[in-house]
């Protein structure tokens, strides 16, 4: 078995992507965590804040921290890209389809859900779209 090898440098969309996604979700739970009218907006158990609040630290450690790592890895080309873009997409879009049974069974998170579909469907077909120049690199 050889060596893993540098991927291509990615485009830089791809790298803004992931930095701006990984802005986003801190500006997300700091406004969740400091805005009652914006928490409202997002709550899916009203009288159980910890449901919501049991997604920070798999979203921060996950998302913001696989996000900050895929764009850094996109820029430099280095031999762990296609891994950390990978997990990431894998991180961002568990909690998506979480969130489709949660809207399914109980009606409530439709806000949750509507904005992770974006954010999910990009991070994977930028996934896919390293995976594949790894790939041609080849």
């Amino acid at each position: 078995m050889s060596a893993p090898r540098p991927v291509p440098p990615a485009e830089p969309v791809f790298v803004a992507y992931f930095v701006v996604q990984a802005i986003v979700g801190i500006g997300l739970w700091v406004a969740l965590a400091t805005s009652s009218t914006v928490r409202s907006w997002f709550e899916l158990r009203p009288d159980t804040h910890a449901v919501m609040d049991a997604f920070v630290f798999a979203d921060v450690a996950v998302v913001v921290v696989g996000s900050l790592l895929s764009a850094w890895g996109l820029r430099t080309g280095a031999r762990w890209t296609v891994a950390v873009v990978a997990f990431t997409a894998g991180g961002i879009t568990y909690p998506t389809l979480y969130l489709v049974g949660w809207v399914s069974f109980t009606g409530a998170g439709a806000l949750c859900l509507a904005i992770m579909v974006p954010p999910s469907t990009l991070t994977c077909w930028i996934a896919y779209q390293t995976y594949a120049a790894d790939r041609r690199a080849g």
